[in-house]
């Protein structure tokens, strides 16, 4: 067999496939909802609305070196915004680190215009579809995944469960998430700063918060201050929700102090020891430790010295 003939038998040509085979084929392409495109990197725009709010400098500098060493592997996705303008649906990390790269252009997979106005349900899938494609690569920072489920929520105008089931979420970890968002800033604040990003230990809080605003307070400051929750801390603040609720007593409080009544100051003793006449009409009367008092007494007081030395001796001088 000859090499053309060879090729042709490989491609498929040296033989008459039956039409059973070539309905069970599958297609090696079929329609593709976007284009691959080089893209102008100054063209393009970041998604103001995207959920991810923070991004890591040492992140973009790593992945940076790695497109300079070993190139793009994967594209970014754009939308069209008006003639050649296009703003990032996905991949704002790797954006960056083509610009720190020194980058001209960028892989992007380019889908249609995009108006400048859009409906709340589509606001709502291109966040949950944003959501997704962040999961999959860097997560959101527990505090941007908090509010990236409670805006599609309000977005998609879905009720809890089906926006969970799109959300790949248990219902409940949805229900925690929402009160978080819709709890008091001083409890959010733990969150940002990621001093503790438990839910149950924040929706513990939260509800203290309802109950003991002033416990919650300076439980939050103090975990603030700390960058850490303490150990047993959760179980702490759960005993003490489920105490209050029930009108119990709050678990590990200290009873509150009683007024202490008011008592009648006892008469100073004085134990006199030594009689002096301090000058003219002044009697000084010392109790042997140092310590002195002084009468003014009348000029007759000679007169008086008997009476003065029994009442203060006993009768003994």
């Amino acid at each position: 067999m000859s090499k053309k003939a060879g090729l042709k038998a490989a491609l498929g040509g040296g033989r008459k496939e039956s039409t059973e085979t070539r309905e069970a084929s599958k297609p090696v392409v079929i329609a593709a909802t976007g284009e691959l495109c080089r893209v102008l990197i100054s063209s393009i725009t970041p998604d103001p609305n995207q959920p991810r709010e923070t991004f890591d400098p040492n992140f973009i500098d790593s992945l940076a070196r790695k497109l300079q060493k070993d190139g793009q592997h994967q594209p970014i996705t754009v939308v069209m915004t008006g003639p050649n303008q296009y703003k990032i649906r996905n991949g704002e990390n790797r954006w960056k680190a083509a610009q720190k790269a020194g980058w001209e252009y960028i892989d992007a997979i380019v889908y249609e215009y995009e108006p400048a106005e859009l409906t709340a349900p589509e606001q709502a899938e291109i966040l949950r579809k944003q959501k997704s494609d962040n999961d999959d690569r860097r997560p959101l920072t527990p505090w941007e995944d908090i509010k990236a489920c409670a805006r599609y929520v309000e977005l998609s105008g879905k009720k809890q469960g089906e926006a969970a089931e799109d959300l790949d979420l248990s219902k409940t970890d949805l229900s925690k998430r929402l009160k978080i968002f819709n709890g008091p800033e001083e409890i959010q604040m733990l969150v940002r700063a990621e001093a503790l990003t438990n839910l149950n230990t924040l929706g513990s809080l939260v509800e203290l918060w309802k109950l003991d605003q002033e416990y919650a307070a300076a439980e939050a400051q103090k975990i603030l201050e700390a960058g850490q929750i303490s150990s047993g801390a959760e179980q702490k603040y759960a005993a003490r929700v489920k105490a209050l609720k029930e009108g119990r007593e709050v678990p590990g409080s200290k009873p509150a102090k009683k007024e202490q009544e008011p008592q009648t100051p006892k008469p100073m003793t004085f134990s006199a020891k030594k009689v002096n006449v301090a000058e003219k009409g002044v009697l000084e009367i010392e109790d042997g430790k140092g310590n002195a008092m002084r009468f003014k007494v009348p000029r007759s007081w000679k007169k008086d010295w008997e009476k003065i030395g029994e009442a203060l001796f006993g009768g003994k001088l």
